[in-house]
């Protein structure tokens, strides 16, 4: 489980990104895909893409505002699925 922390240009973008120092972590529960599928609030979501250079992969904007009470998110690699769930 990695948990990320959801900043003010994450909510007016919609996207996640995460530290440099998190790097290894996140390449290693992403196996280096350049896409991958994530499980948010009960919905598939497929072939999303990762950057790595940017350190960050798009979620949606209405998707972050609806769970504008939180402020960190975990993310969790179920078989090939990575489950993204709020934190507070």
């Amino acid at each position: 489980m990695i948990v990320l922390d959801i900043k003010k240009r994450n909510r007016e973008y919609g996207i996640i990104t995460w530290a440099y120092s998190q790097d290894y972590d996140l390449m290693t529960l992403f196996n280096k895909s350049e896409y991958l599928d994530f499980e948010f609030e009960g919905k598939l979501f497929k072939n999303k893409k990762v950057s790595y250079k940017y350190r960050r992969f798009s979620i949606g904007k209405k998707r972050l505002e609806s769970i504008k009470d939180f402020t960190k998110l975990s993310l969790i690699k179920k078989g090939k699925v990575i489950l993204i769930k709020p934190i507070e």
